[in-house]
């Protein structure tokens, strides 16, 4: 098994859960989150904001369905333009997977 944690815009969130969704994937949890990038946070006029507001969703799933899961994060939440829609913003945000030793489910304590 392997969790993959999407730090996505929140504007594109319910775009990203709805991708997941037509294929497949139903099971995450969302949690809203504070950060930055290379990019050092953004200045608007005279003030600086060093922590941009983004969502995180973490999702666990079997390691036969992570590259499937990795690429509609991607998809869905690359911002591109018009004229280059796949070329995505500063901003994006990240994807990480890692791999999960165990799992319970706690109403029963099965191991998954």
């Amino acid at each position: 098994m392997k969790l993959i944690r999407a730090i996505i815009r929140p504007e594109i969130t319910l775009q990203v859960i709805e991708a997941l969704e037509k294929n497949g994937i139903y099971a995450m949890t969302r949690m809203n989150v504070t950060g930055r990038g290379k990019e050092m946070g953004i200045t608007h006029g005279a003030i600086r904001y060093s922590e941009i507001p983004k969502e995180m969703l973490m999702i666990v799933l079997p390691d036969d369905a992570v590259s499937k899961a990795v690429i509609v994060i991607e998809t869905a939440a690359r911002t591109g333009t018009t004229e280059y829609p796949a070329a995505g913003n500063i901003g994006d945000g990240k994807i990480f997977v890692t791999v999960v030793e165990e799992s319970y489910t706690i109403r029963t304590g099965k191991k998954m």
